[in-house]
């Protein structure tokens, strides 16, 4: 078997797995869509190796592999940067849902008598 066809193989399990983790709801359809279009690409380079050397030559790169790393390391930094802006809003949102919370408790807490109270003067001009 040849290195092209193991590799094609690799990556059509790949868009497999993916798939079924959005069927089964483990992953979200925007994140599924990164990987399956990066699939693409991968099968469209194992069906076209020399597309690759063109790309190489086009771009300056003596070795198609290294342009290959390239592309790779491009990838992980932009998942990279979209995951830490995804983590970023979770915890502000975690947050403000914690105080929502400790806020609802606080006022479950006080008794009955002292919220009431508490609307009357806020009702008051």
């Amino acid at each position: 078997m040849s290195a092209n066809i193991f590799f094609l193989l690799i990556v059509v399990v790949m868009e497999v797995l993916v798939l079924a983790q959005v069927r089964n709801q483990k992953m979200k359809e925007k994140y599924a869509a990164l990987w399956l279009i990066v699939g693409v690409i991968m099968i469209v380079l194992a069906l076209f190796p020399k597309l690759l050397d063109s790309l190489s030559r086009l771009v300056g790169i003596e070795t198609p592999v290294n342009l290959l790393f390239l592309l790779a390391i491009i990838m992980l930094m932009g998942i990279s940067l979209h995951l830490t802006l995804a983590i970023s809003k979770i915890t502000d949102d975690m947050r403000t849902l914690a105080e929502e919370v400790a806020i609802m408790k606080a006022l479950q807490r006080q008794p009955q008598g002292a919220s009431r109270a508490t609307e009357r003067e806020q009702k008051k001009p």
